[in-house]
């Protein structure tokens, strides 16, 4: 007896023969499809981080010193400010990449801002009373609203706003809802407990970045190709906010690669997920990093740098504490060799 073909000529099991072999070659090629399109959003974020070194430089260039990674800040943890760590006499709480906005071609948007008033209203008890008129007034707060992508990474999908709380957003949490920042300064973690931390401490512990840092580039006494810069941050973490790019509010004090201010496990080190064993589900969860200085991306691997040369690096997960430290501080002496 004859067997029964369809219209096209195939028998019922050769159709699912063919069905089940497309689906084991689409299940073979999502990864390749998955790795080119991360590979894709690698590129767009090496760039934008190679338009924030070139910023950097063309801001030594004209004012012969790098930006403050903050400036004026008046909400840190320090209630009975002792010298030489004294707040400045007003806060205005303002964010280092502000001031990177007229060498990124954001002239217009950096003239919006009224540069005399602050630009977040958080203060606290010991911090210096706010410029007048506060960042609501001045219209300095709205302006946190607006989206530089240049200032996003491509990969992460995280909740792209500040919550609106008295500590985080710019205008107290009365409504604004600031955009964040996936790129921002190398700083101490334990600028949080100290104003004008940078001039406070012995230059060979210092890092390029600080609350008023404006450190020239004859500083940088261990080369420009071994000192880091700046760094990633994911938009999600367990502890604290990530920052928003216009303004320093509660806990915005740059990043920290071999910071310990919090329990994370482990305690230094790139892409730390994992907040004190947190027995949260969201804790230790790929892209929500632990705390509010941690380093952190969704690139696979590692961390996206830029160095004081200007230069763009994907720095290993894997990299040891030690060579991490080095590469943090400006002028300790000891020279990373090769590559790291």
């Amino acid at each position: 007896m004859q067997k029964r073909r369809n219209k096209n000529g195939f028998t019922l099991v050769e159709l699912l023969v063919v069905i089940a072999i497309i689906g084991i070659l689409v299940g073979l090629l999502l990864p390749a499809v998955q790795a080119a399109r991360e590979a894709a959003r690698r590129m767009q974020c090496s760039n934008n981080l190679k338009q924030l070194g070139l910023a950097l430089h063309n801001y030594e260039s004209t004012y012969k010193k790098f930006p403050a990674g903050r400036f004026s800040l008046g909400g840190l943890n320090s209630s009975s400010p002792a010298s030489p760590y004294l707040p400045d006499p007003l806060a205005k709480n303002g964010q280092g990449l502000t001031s990177l906005l007229p060498f990124m071609e954001q002239q217009p948007l950096y003239d919006q801002f009224n540069h005399s008033c602050a630009y977040g209203d958080y203060v606290r008890p010991g911090g210096a009373p706010l410029t007048t008129p506060n960042a609501v007034d001045s219209g300095n707060a709205a302006l946190s609203e607006i989206l530089v992508t240049s200032f996003r990474c491509p990969s992460d999908g995280g909740a792209e706003t500040i919550e609106l709380s008295g500590y985080y957003s710019p205008d107290r949490g009365a409504g604004i809802a600031a955009q964040k920042t996936n790129y921002d300064f190398l700083m101490p973690a334990s600028t949080l407990n100290s104003y004008n931390y940078h001039r406070g401490v012995s230059i060979s512990t210092r890092y390029l970045f600080g609350e008023n840092s404006y450190t020239p580039i004859s500083g940088i006494q261990d080369g420009t190709s071994n000192t880091l810069a700046m760094g990633e941050l994911t938009l999600e973490t367990f502890n604290g906010d990530t920052s928003a790019w216009s303004y320093a509010g509660w806990l915005s004090v740059g990043i920290d690669p071999v910071g310990a201010f919090n329990s994370t496990f482990p305690a230094r080190g790139l892409n730390v997920w994992n907040y004190g064993n947190n027995s949260s589900p969201l804790n230790n969860k790929r892209g929500r990093r632990a705390s509010w200085y941690s380093v952190a991306s969704l690139h696979p691997g590692g961390c996206m740098f830029v160095l004081a040369d200007g230069s763009v690096r994907l720095i290993s997960e894997t990299i040891d504490t030690t060579s991490l430290t080095n590469l943090s501080r400006i002028a300790d002496g000891q020279v990373i060799e090769g590559d790291f």
